[in-house]
């Protein structure tokens, strides 16, 4: 391998300069990965207009991330005997094949539910392996910054999707949306291949050796209690945009200006915040971002109808801004190179679960009381992550 046309390795493979070409591709190839995924998001344009009911569209949008988080732990097994290179690939075909196959579906039946389950698994497999291949590959000094800049590239993902999913439909139908969701991810697959590549083949390989163990894992208090701290943001992180589109609507205000300013602050944080996460603490920055995190969802209620909506929307997008990376690279940070397959399908595991929940039980607890109580009720669980992160043995590796 030529390093001076790509890095400086250590004796592990890591990366001790963050920006190299499997950096650059790696962020590119998650970008394009999670185009797709949020292309998707549509899709129950697509299942009223087959004359579907709400709970028949709740059913089909909510079989892919059930199969998607159950499918991880196995999957966490697969990345350790066959590498994350293997995984990886396979997931993006997955999801390719997965995603040419909503052109066949006309009505709601096994047959969709089978596509969004396949097209769950594709994705956590890509997850399995990519998270993996990121923790093993990010230098331990740098895992911030580019857990950071990987978090940017997710948003920014997450954020244009839907707009230019939109312009798809209008032009060229909900086959347009399909076919430009496929053609993302043999963007995913060329960029996810650039990026592995240029690695030593111990990045690449599994080890058939090692046998994968959760409960372990489980048994390590500093690890569990972040797990239980993961579990608090994501869950926060999916309430807001699954139920603010709602309470602006019953305040008769648009939505749009508080996702633009929280996109644009989270973006900005993650883009800049992460070397100074590495180097004053991943577990300080936690602590410090929480409050944040749940004065930002407090104050929804209280200002969504003023002239204040933006300080909300940007506090809410800073603690996103810092909290992702933080977790990220704590994770990251522990077990040794074997375990990080495991390690980081567990995170992800939980990451994801938090965002059902975040719509299942926030919608639950919606219908039981009120909006204005559900964005309250979520702070307070904001708190209890600070409570966790400032009590709990967690260990800033």
């Amino acid at each position: 391998m030529d390093t001076q046309n790509f890095k400086k390795e250590d004796i592990n493979g890591e990366l001790e300069r963050l920006w190299s070409l499997p950096f650059i591709f790696l962020n590119l190839s998650f970008f394009f990965v999670f185009m797709n995924i949020t292309f998707f998001y549509l899709y129950p344009l697509a299942l009223d207009a087959m004359g579907s009911e709400a709970h028949v569209i709740g059913l089909v949008m909510g079989a892919f991330s059930i199969a998607a988080v159950i499918s991880r732990p196995s999957l966490g097994k697969l990345v350790a005997l066959k590498g994350e290179s293997r995984v990886m690939s396979l997931g993006v075909m997955v999801c390719f094949f997965g995603s040419l196959g909503y052109n066949l579906i006309t009505d709601f039946g096994p047959g969709m539910l089978l596509i969004r389950v396949i097209h769950g698994i594709g994705f956590s497999a890509f997850i399995s392996g990519g998270f993996s291949f990121a923790a093993k590959t990010f230098h331990p000094d740098k895992l911030g910054e580019a857990f950071g800049i990987l978090g940017a590239a997710l948003m920014a993902a997450v954020s244009s999707a839907p707009s230019f999913g939109e312009f798809l439909i209008r032009q060229w139908g909900f086959h347009g949306l399909y076919l430009a969701a496929a053609g993302a991810l043999i963007l995913a697959w060329f960029a996810t291949f650039i990026a592995i590549n240029p690695l030593p083949p111990s990045t690449k390989k599994g080890d058939n050796k090692f046998i994968v163990r959760y409960l372990p894992l489980l048994k390590k208090r500093s690890f569990l209690f972040l797990l239980c701290s993961t579990f608090i943001f994501a869950h926060c992180q999916a309430t807001v945009p699954n139920f603010l589109a709602l309470i602006a609507s019953e305040k008769g205000i648009n939505s749009g200006p508080f996702f633009f300013s929280s996109y644009f602050s989270a973006i900005l944080i993650l883009l800049t915040m992460g070397r100074f996460i590495d180097r004053y603490g991943k577990l300080f920055f936690l602590k410090f971002a929480y409050p944040l995190f749940a004065i930002g969802i407090f104050l929804i209620p209280q200002m969504l109808s003023a002239s204040f909506l933006s300080f909300p929307a940007i506090v809410y997008g800073v603690g996103i801004g810092l909290l992702f990376p933080a977790h990220n690279a704590l994770a990251a940070g522990h077990g040794d190179r074997n375990e990080k397959p495991a390690i980081m399908s567990l995170f992800t595991t939980v990451y994801d679960t938090g965002f059902i929940t975040g719509t299942v039980i926030s919608g639950w607890i919606a219908y039981q009381t009120s909006l204005e109580m559900l964005f309250w009720s979520c702070g307070i669980f904001c708190l209890i992550g600070f409570l966790t992160v400032m009590t709990a043995p967690i260990k800033d590796n």
